[in-house]
């Protein structure tokens, strides 16, 4: 997970235009014969639709073809400039949602080279009133998340998976959240009326829990905003008045009554928000709350609660069109316009943004996402996707990895996660992606983690401190701040400065050490003690500086005040091959007056012969301060 260099492919070409005005125009046969009855066929046949080699692409690209150009960026970025030759030929073949049989629509497109790894995808739209209408079968998307038809899709799915009737024959990976004891609190929603149900006797039974963003409350309505308090709980119990509750908890309600359950989680009616004994205790069964959830409804477009999550998008299309329309002549003389996307479509989501929600949604065994134009499901079993399914509709991106699935099953097998590199692997993606989220309360960077850490720690039978987990604590020191995120302030009241916990924003970790250096003596939450070689700036001859990069946490000048004149040291970590080197990975640290070592940076070192007279020494890394 180091920084990968990437390669832009220059070819000289001026890029596409975004803006949807009229349409580009396909200037060539193979792009007109594309999207005809003929190319359909050949779509279908084993060897796929030729299109052009890259060398032709690029003469076709010169000579005025649009879709050509378009074509040629998306491949290149796959396949790669010093990858891709000139003779190597693309060819497409249509993506079918069914395995039998010969589609007789262009559903996507995928193009592949021969003897390279990879391909691409094109997503090809028309409206209705189109000439290509009845070639194409993607329509443009009105959003639709709340129809009876979407919830008709929504409960076959749910259907397949639970299998109510026959658990057994449900999903395999599914299987956990059946039939459980509730929470402390629920929404009982059955009827016509709510009331807040305590279960005092573990009672069992089935829920839905609410993910979503809290967000500013309505000014409208924030004094007779009903949430759960310490001298209104027996209120509650007797009747939640809906006109009271935000917008976003009452299309929650909706959902779950449409759905046919009887319960429902949302922590502003569920946890007290006055009592923090209530709340520290609630917060810290999170993890068991989300993961029991028959299915967690994500109300992934709002901002704020009191916005709601069913209806339309106020600063959104209610439409859905890729923004790229190619205008395609056709042998009758008519024009068809098809709109492409290159890429499947990743929603931006408020809800993505938000720290807390990222182990709501790596908990979650099962998921409803009401996203900017399609109702979304995805489970341990079925990766995102609408409820309508692929074919029809928008192909989603799955950008985050899942926890496994051993995490909802302690006697299961995961099916990822069993080798300690991909735990390794996992564990930074979770943090690459975690830190790129907001927190209201910058304090929570912590504990918005610990439903996370609290299932993985039963899995991995490890522990974890200040998010970093003992089995690879070396490993994982090896974080560094990009240089668009370096910030200005460190916080060694809430974490060490060795841990990503002690600086705000997005952290990303080096490539994993093939040697670990550096060995651990004494590791607990007040103290680490390293085995190690450091290495001080004045100790490396100047003509072999210039081998070494260094990457600060903070700032220039947070870093000047925190340095306070004092030379900066090395302590190595150990060694990762990159681009078939060996380097050197080493913490810039400083000494503080108890003699312990502050955290100040990462470095790498290409020339590793600086270190071969270094000898190994015992020394504290600084704690946390109290």
């Amino acid at each position: 997970m180091g920084r990968p260099d990437d390669d832009t492919g220059y070819t000289g070409l001026p890029p596409l235009k975004r803006a949807r005005v009229q349409g580009y125009v396909c200037r060539c046969d193979a792009c007109t014969r594309l999207f005809s009855q003929q190319g359909l066929q050949d779509l279908n046949s084993s060897s796929g639709f030729a299109h052009k080699t890259r060398q032709g692409l690029l003469s076709s690209v010169r000579a005025g073809c649009d879709l050509c150009k378009f074509i040629f960026e998306v491949a290149l970025k796959e396949f790669g400039h010093h990858i891709w030759e000139n003779g190597d030929l693309l060819r497409f073949w249509n993506s079918k949602s069914d395995t039998g049989g010969k589609s007789s629509y262009i559903d996507a497109l995928t193009g592949r080279v021969n003897g390279l790894i990879g391909g691409i995808k094109l997503y090809p739209f028309v409206e209705e009133n189109d000439p290509l209408f009845t070639l194409i079968s993607r329509r443009p998307l009105r959003r639709d998340v709340s129809s009876p038809e979407a919830y008709s899709s929504a409960t076959k799915l749910i259907e397949a998976c639970l299998r109510t009737d026959a658990p057994s024959r449900g999903h395999q990976k599914c299987r956990y959240s059946r039939d459980i004891v509730l929470p402390t609190r629920v929404i009982r929603v059955s009827g016509h009326t709510a009331q807040l149900q305590i279960n005092e006797t573990e009672a069992r039974g089935t829920y839905l829990a609410l993910s979503y963003c809290w967000g500013k409350p309505d000014p409208k309505m924030q004094s007779r905003l009903s949430e759960l308090r310490l001298d209104n709980e027996q209120d509650l119990v007797k009747e939640i008045k809906l006109g009271e509750l935000e917008q976003s908890v009452q299309d929650a309600i909706r959902v779950t009554r449409e759905l046919g359950f009887a319960y429902l989680w949302v922590d502003r009616l569920c946890i007290v928000q006055n009592c923090p004994e209530d709340k520290r205790r609630e917060i810290d069964k999170m993890a068991t709350t989300y993961k029991n959830a028959a299915i967690t409804l994500a109300a992934g477009t709002v901002i704020r609660a009191s916005e709601g999550f069913l209806g339309l998008l106020p600063d959104k299309s209610p439409t859905y069109l890729p923004e790229n329309q190619f205008d395609i002549p056709m042998k009758d003389g008519r024009i068809g316009t098809v709109y492409l996307s290159g890429s499947p479509y990743q929603p931006d989501h408020p809800l993505d943004k938000r720290g807390w929600t990222l182990q709501e949604y790596l908990l979650s065994s099962r998921m409803l996402i009401f996203s900017d134009y399609q109702l979304l499901w995805q489970c341990q079993e079925t990766e995102l996707q609408s409820v309508a399914g692929n074919n029809v509709g928008i192909e989603y991106q799955q950008h985050l990895e899942s926890l496994p699935w051993a995490s909802f099953d302690e006697q299961g097998e995961p099916s990822y996660g069993t080798h300690d590199s991909e735990k390794l692997y996992l564990w930074k993606t979770i943090i690459f992606q975690y830190t790129q989220r907001q927190l209201k309360d910058p304090e929570d960077r912590l504990p918005a983690v610990t439903g996370i850490t609290t299932e993985l720690q039963k899995v991995w039978r490890d522990s974890h401190i200040y998010g970093h987990w003992e089995r690879w604590f070396i490993q994982l020191l090896a974080w560094y701040k990009p240089d668009n995120g370096r910030v200005k302030e460190r916080h060694t009241k809430r974490a060490p400065s060795w841990s990503w916990v002690s600086v705000d924003g997005r952290i990303q970790f080096e490539d994993p050490m093939d040697i670990e250096d550096a060995k651990i003596e004494i590791l607990t939450a007040a103290k680490v003690r390293l085995s190690c070689r450091i290495l001080q700036l004045s100790d490396i001859s100047l003509h072999k500086r210039c081998t070494l990069s260094t990457m600060l946490d903070l700032v220039e000048s947070a870093s000047d005040t925190e340095f306070a004149g004092r030379k900066c040291g090395y302590l190595l970590l150990g060694k990762t091959s990159r681009y078939h080197e060996e380097t050197g990975v080493a913490l810039m640290i400083l000494k503080t007056p108890s003699g312990s070592y502050r955290r100040v940076g990462l470095s790498l070192f290409d020339d590793m012969t600086v270190w071969t007279s270094v000898k190994f020494q015992s020394v504290d890394l600084e704690p946390k301060e109290k």
